[in-house]
C-alpha cells in the first residue's frame, strides 16, 4: 500500500485545541487523485469545551458517537447533535461549537484534503 499508512499517535502530532483530544487512525494518499490526502480522527471533547472556528482545504464528515454538541457550520443554522448524526461540512467552510451535553463528546470526523496546504487554520 505505497502512498500512506496506517498512523500511530506517535508518528504524527495531530492538531488539537486546548482541554481537546485527537486520535489519530489513518492518514493515506487519495487513490487516483493528485495531491489529496484522507485523514480519520476520533476527537474527544470535554463536557462544555468549545471548538474554534477553522476550516480545512478539502470536505470533512463528522459523524457523533457519544455526547451532544451545538454545531456551527458557515451559512447553516446552530444545530444540536446527537449520537448517530452525521454532516458534510464542504472545502473551506468555518465550523466549529459547543459540547452541551454533561458528558465528553467523541465524534469521527474524515477529510479528504489537500497535501501541500495546512490540514487546519483559524477561522479569523
Amino acid at each position: 500500500m505505497g502512498g500512506g499508512s496506517w498512523v500511530a499517535a506517535q508518528d504524527q502530532p495531530p492538531v488539537s485545541f486546548a482541554g481537546n483530544k485527537v486520535i489519530p487512525l489513518i492518514q493515506m494518499d487519495l487513490t487516483g487523485v493528485p495531491n489529496r490526502q484522507v485523514i480519520a480522527n476520533l476527537y474527544e471533547v470535554p463536557a462544555g469545551a468549545m471548538v474554534p472556528r477553522h476550516f480545512h482545504h478539502g470536505d470533512e464528515f463528522h459523524l457523533v458517537i457519544s455526547g451532544e454538541w451545538a454545531a456551527e457550520v458557515e451559512g447553516k443554522a446552530v444545530h444540536i447533535m446527537k449520537p448517530g448524526d452525521a454532516q458534510y461540512v464542504g472545502r473551506e467552510q468555518w465550523h466549529g461549537g459547543r459540547v452541551v451535553s454533561a458528558e465528553p463528546m467523541r465524534l469521527l470526523g474524515v477529510m479528504i484534503v489537500e497535501k501541500d496546504k495546512p490540514i487546519i487554520e483559524m477561522k479569523r
